[in-house]
C-alpha cells in the first residue's frame, strides 16, 4: 500500500524545515509596517502617483486601523484616481518572501481592481520583474488580508513594495505591511494518467471489463489520479443514454469504478450518463481514494444530439478538494466555451480533467482548444478523448503526453507548484502566470463569473 501523499507531503515540508530553518530569520524588511512612527506622515513611505494631480489624499489615520495606534488612508473624489504608497527594502536574488498586508475599503468599486498590492524586483535600479499579490480573504471585522508567498528574481538586490488606490471613488485604508523571508513550497508532485482508448462493445460487460484493466495499469503505476472518457460504459453497444442500470450513478460501471479506486488508492475522474428517476444528466464523477463519490459535475453545454434525446443540463462549476490540490472537470462540448474554464480557474481550479467523446474539427484543432485552456487560465489540463488525441497539458501550454494510438495509457508526473518560466508576461515580466491574469482582468466589468 502507498503512503497517504498528505502525510508523504508533510514530512518532505519538516525534513526541509528541520534542515534548512536556522538560516532564515522571520524578520520583517518593511520600515514602519504599522504606520505608527509618526502621527503626522507616514515615514519611511513615499506617497506618489502617475499623475501628481489625480492622485488620492494620503494621510495617517488615527481611528481606523487594523492594530496599534495608527492606518494609512487614502480618500479620493475623482473616479480617475491613481495614488501609490511606496517602500524599497533589501531583498536577497532567489530568495522566497511571505507578503501580508491588511486593507479596508469604503464606498469603492471593486476591492479586487481598483486595490493594488505590487512587489516589483530590482536589480540594481533595473526593473527585472513583479509580483502581483492576488490572495485575498475576507475578514469579519471589515479588513481584508492579501498574502502570497513571492520568490526573488535571480539577481534581485531590492523590492518595491507599492500600496496602491486607482480608478475610483472612496476611500481605502493599509495597516500592517509584512515582508519576511520563508522557506519555499516543496513541490506538489501528482501522478496524473488519461488514455486513448475506445472500449468497442458490443455489451456493457465488456466494456467495464476493458476498462478495468486499464484502470489496473494505472493503479500498478501508482498513479494519483486518472481520467475516463465521457460515456464509456455504453459506447459501440447501441445502448447510448438509453435508461439502463449502466448509466446511473450505482450501476455495474460506477460500482467498478469505486472497487478500482478503492484498490489502488487512487482518484478516478469518469464521464456517465446518469438517470435518476426520469430525469438524464450527462456527468462526469470524481472518486475518491475510499472509492466513495467525492462529487459530481454536471455538464452545462448540451449539444442537440443530447438535449434531443431528453437530457437536461447542469448549471454549477464546483471545484473539488483533493488530498494534493484542487480540479475541476468540464465534459466535451463545454470545452469549446472558455467561459467554463475560467470559472473553473477563478473558483480555484489548479488542474483541469476532460473527459469528452470526440472533436470533428481533427486532433490538431483540439490539441490548440486544449493548449488553450491551460494557458488562459494557468492551469493542467487533462483530456480522454474517443476520436482525437487524448492529452496532458501543462500552464505553459506544452502537451506533456498525447496520444492517437488506440490502447495507450498516458501519465505524467506534475507540479501543481509550476509556474511557467517566461521573460514577459504581459505586462508583469517574470511575474506569476495565475496572480498576473487574475489580477489584470477587469471583473470590475466582466462580472465575477466563479462561485
Amino acid at each position: 500500500m502507498r503512503k497517504n501523499p498528505v502525510i508523504k507531503s508533510a514530512l518532505m515540508c519538516l525534513i526541509i524545515w528541520l534542515s534548512v530553518s536556522h538560516n532564515i530569520s522571520a524578520v520583517n524588511l518593511v520600515k514602519n509596517p504599522g504606520f505608527e512612527a509618526s502621527a503626522g506622515k507616514p515615514e519611511n513611505w513615499i506617497i506618489t502617483g502617475p499623475i501628481q494631480t489625480m492622485q488620492p489624499l494620503t494621510v495617517i489615520d488615527d481611528v481606523n486601523r487594523f492594530s496599534g495606534q495608527f492606518g494609512l488612508k487614502m480618500e479620493s473624489s475623482n473616479p480617475n484616481c491613481h495614488g501609490r504608497a511606496v517602500q524599497t527594502v533589501n531583498v536577497t536574488g532567489g530568495q522566497t518572501y511571505l507578503f501580508s498586508a491588511r486593507f479596508r475599503t469604503d464606498k469603492i468599486k471593486s476591492a479586487h481592481k481598483n486595490v493594488l498590492i505590487r512587489v516589483r524586483w530590482l536589480q540594481e535600479k533595473e526593473q527585472i520583474g513583479y509580483n502581483f499579490i492576488y490572495d485575498i480573504a475576507g475578514e469579519s471585522d471589515g479588513w481584508f488580508l492579501a498574502s502570497d508567498k513571492i520568490k526573488a528574481i535571480e539577481g534581485a538586490t531590492s523590492a518595491e513594495i507599492s500600496l496602491e488606490f486607482r480608478w475610483s471613488t472612496g476611500r481605502v485604508w493599509w495597516d500592517d505591511i509584512s515582508m519576511e523571508a520563508c522557506q519555499p513550497d516543496p513541490p506538489r508532485n501528482v501522478k496524473v494518467a488519461t488514455m486513448y482508448f475506445r472500449p468497442h462493445g458490443p455489451t456493457v460487460e465488456k466494456n467495464i471489463s476493458m476498462m478495468s484493466e486499464y484502470l489496473d495499469k494505472a493503479g500498478k503505476e501508482g498513479c494519483d489520479i486518472v481520467c475516463l472518457p465521457e460515456g464509456w460504459p455504453t459506447c459501440d453497444t447501441g445502448l447510448g443514454m438509453t435508461k439502463v442500470e449502466a448509466n446511473t450513478l450505482d450501476g455495474s460501471a460506477s460500482k467498478m469504478m469505486a472497487q478500482k479506486a478503492r484498490q489502488y488508492k487512487m482518484y478516478i475522474v469518469s464521464g456517465l450518463y446518469s438517470w435518476v428517476g426520469d430525469t438524464l444528466k450527462n456527468v462526469a464523477v470524481l472518486y475518491d481514494r475510499q472509492g466513495k463519490i467525492q462529487g459530481i459535475y454536471e455538464k452545462i453545454q448540451l449539444p442537440d444530439s443530447e438535449t434531443e434525446q431528453g437530457a437536461v443540463p447542469g448549471n454549477t462549476f464546483p471545484v473539488f478538494t483533493t488530498d494534493f490540490g484542487r480540479i475541476g472537470i468540464l465534459i466535451c462540448w463545454d470545452s469549446a466555451f472558455p467561459e467554463i474554464s475560467r470559472m473553473l480557474a477563478i473558483n480555484g481550479a489548479e488542474m483541469l480533467f476532460c473527459p469528452i467523446w470526440g472533436d470533428v474539427r481533427g486532433p490538431e484543432s483540439w490539441k490548440v482548444t486544449a493548449r488553450s485552456r491551460a494557458i488562459d487560465n494557468g492551469v493542467f489540463f487533462i483530456t480522454n478523448i474517443f476520436d482525437g488525441h487524448s492529452v496532458i497539458v501543462n500552464p505553459a501550454g506544452e502537451i506533456l503526453q498525447e496520444s492517437g494510438t488506440q490502447g495507450t495509457l498516458l501519465t505524467a508526473t506534475v507540479d501543481l507548484n509550476y509556474n511557467p518560466p517566461w521573460d514577459w508576461i504581459g505586462n508583469a515580466g517574470r511575474g506569476v502566470w495565475k496572480g498576473v491574469w487574475r489580477k489584470d482582468r477587469r471583473s470590475d466589468i466582466f462580472g465575477t463569473l466563479g462561485e
